[in-house]
């Protein structure tokens, strides 16, 4: 489907969102697309003026902070909050649309000024497609580091769950900088090092403005381009936030279906950032280098490990083979560098790209892992080659099975570990069963790669799936002591002695084996004629008829 909104969006602005550098700030706008059984509608922040100058006696205020600050002068405190509550729907409202696709974006912090709890919702009605949430509202919480297990959501002014910490009134702006040094610091060094994005908000609040002036003429020229997400946005709020220094980012439709169109937009920089991340990782190791490389809709043999430190090591010892001898590629979010700077986005691309993910889901962060490789798993692709992830989920003995794991494979594994155990037995035996199950597809995936043109990618395949059958059709024997798995060029010696490799001389594979280096350590053009080569050669050693 051709994207409708993303020509909208400037290339490096597109760019920094592939790098991890966006800082969403997300306002009051957003949550006009939540859901309420009707009539009832969210207001915006200036239908609250009039909503609190109904109830206040001789008085016209001169705005929605005019209006707040004498409500609370005439009725207290206690009473603002409550009546915020009742025209925020707090006991109703649902996330809408454009909540559901804006949390699917793998953000590792989210700013907004909203006292509502709709983007803390929809992440929890989500957490199988993303990490846990954690809401900061004082500063204390800053210090804590929640890794890589959840994703900040900075509550600029607080939420209506905190009154004494709620930024509404005039003496609560007044007196914002001096009572939250460190959150307005910690906001300064985000707008200094990250691309602001302003979703549904209009840049007026004082204490931001502060802040936002303070980053400005500090910078001066150096500071980073600040943009806003609008819908069919007035002449007159356009020239507003342009004077601030915010570029526009104008969409077009109707005010109607203003959720609707923040919702498609989403989802296509959801797929765009997928379909443009394999560069900004770098693994430390060849083979998933070259599964990286491969276009996004190709059939890759990654098999992605999430599991606790400790038990890492006994992982790659003794379960790693096993995936290796069945075909696949495995590898953990330690093995690649990302160069970007977004935890959640490396961890996305990395579960966007895998065929089989094993998660050892023993540990909080891990649990979050599981949560997202089931999202990835129950997603329709919308590309006819994709495959849908396989999940083999690994529980310690004893330990409840989560009720949203139904229908996805589950391994017990003791709580110590040994290699000569029925664990490490039944995970050798699945990867086994998931290697034949996509056998006959990953036979075809360099002839069709081929025919697409993807001669880099045919290349790669073909000798990944070449090294693949090989080691299958070996069993490691007589070599299964060797410590490191044999290079490309061993395996074919192994296999020529063997009679597996016939009517093919040495000089043709070396020639192959030359083409799939230039294919994955240079920008060296490769051509049909090569391509075909090396993709025809493959097929007749393992006896493949093309297509």
């Amino acid at each position: 489907m051709t994207p409708k909104y993303l020509s909208y969006f400037p290339k490096p602005l597109l760019d920094d969102l592939v790098s991890g550098r966006w800082l969403p700030v997300v306002g009051a706008g957003m949550s006009l697309n939540a859901v309420l059984p009707p009539p009832a509608k969210m207001p915006l922040w200036g239908d609250l003026s009039k909503y609190f100058a109904d109830e206040l006696t001789d008085y016209s205020p001169s705005g929605v902070l005019d209006a707040i600050s004498a409500y609370e002068h005439e009725f207290g405190r206690t009473r603002l909050i409550e009546r915020l509550a009742e025209l925020l729907h707090l006991d109703k409202v649902q996330p809408g649309p454009a909540h559901k696709e804006f949390c699917s974006l793998p953000f590792d912090i989210v700013c907004t000024t909203n006292f509502d709890f709709l983007l803390e919702k929809q992440y929890d009605l989500a957490r199988q497609d993303n990490r846990s949430v954690h809401p900061v509202v004082d500063e204390d919480q800053l210090s804590i580091n929640i890794g890589a297990a959840g994703i900040l959501l900075l509550k600029l002014h607080g939420d209506i769950r905190h009154p004494k910490r709620l930024v509404v009134t005039e003496a609560d702006y007044d007196g914002f900088l001096t009572n939250y040094p460190l959150i307005a610091t910690y906001l300064a060094n985000q707008l200094i090092t990250k691309t602001a994005v302003f979703i549904g908000y209009s840049l007026d609040d004082p204490d931001f403005r502060q802040i936002w002036h303070v980053v400005a003429s500090r910078l001066g020229k150096t500071r980073r381009m600040t943009y806003a997400v609008v819908v069919n946005a007035r002449p007159g709020d356009i020239a507003r936030l342009e004077r601030r220094g915010v570029k526009v980012i104008n969409l077009p439709g109707t005010r109607d279906r203003y959720g609707q169109v923040l919702a498609e937009a989403f989802a296509e920089l959801r797929e765009y950032r997928r379909e443009n991340a394999g560069p900004t990782l770098k693994p430390t190791e060849e083979k998933p280098l070259e599964q990286l490389l491969l276009p996004r809709d190709a059939l890759s043999r990654l098999c992605l490990f999430a599991t606790p430190l400790d038990v890492l090591p006994f992982y790659r010892q003794y379960i790693f083979p096993l995936a290796e001898a069945a075909g696949f590629v495995p590898v953990t979010p330690a093995d690649v560098v990302n160069l970007g700077e977004s935890i959640s986005a490396k961890i996305d691309t990395l579960i966007d790209r895998a065929a089989v993910m094993v998660v050892d889901a023993t540990t909080r962060s891990t649990e979050a892992e599981l949560g997202l490789a089931l999202g990835r798993a129950r997603e329709v692709s919308t590309r006819p080659n994709r495959r849908s992830l396989r999940v083999i989920s690994v529980l310690t003995d004893g330990a409840r099975i989560p009720t949203d794991i139904s229908g996805i494979i589950y391994i017990r594994r003791p709580v110590v570990l040994s290699e000569d155990g029925e664990f490490v037995r039944a995970l050798g035996l699945e990867f086994a069963r998931l290697a034949q199950e996509m056998g006959n597809v990953q036979n075809l995936e360099p002839r069709r790669l081929f025919d697409a043109k993807e001669y880099r990618a045919a290349v790669i395949a073909a000798m990944s799936l070449l090294e693949a059958k090989l080691r299958q059709r070996l069993d490691k024997e007589p070599w299964e002591k060797v410590e490191k798995p044999a290079s490309m060029r061993q395996l074919v010696g192994r296999a020529t002695q063997a009679d597996l490799i016939q009517n093919v001389a040495d000089q043709e594979i070396s020639n192959w084996i030359k083409l799939r280096n230039a294919a994955v350590h240079s920008a060296l053009p490769l051509g049909r004629n090569e391509a075909k080569a090396v993709v025809e050669g493959v097929e007749r050693i393992l006896g493949l008829q093309p297509a």
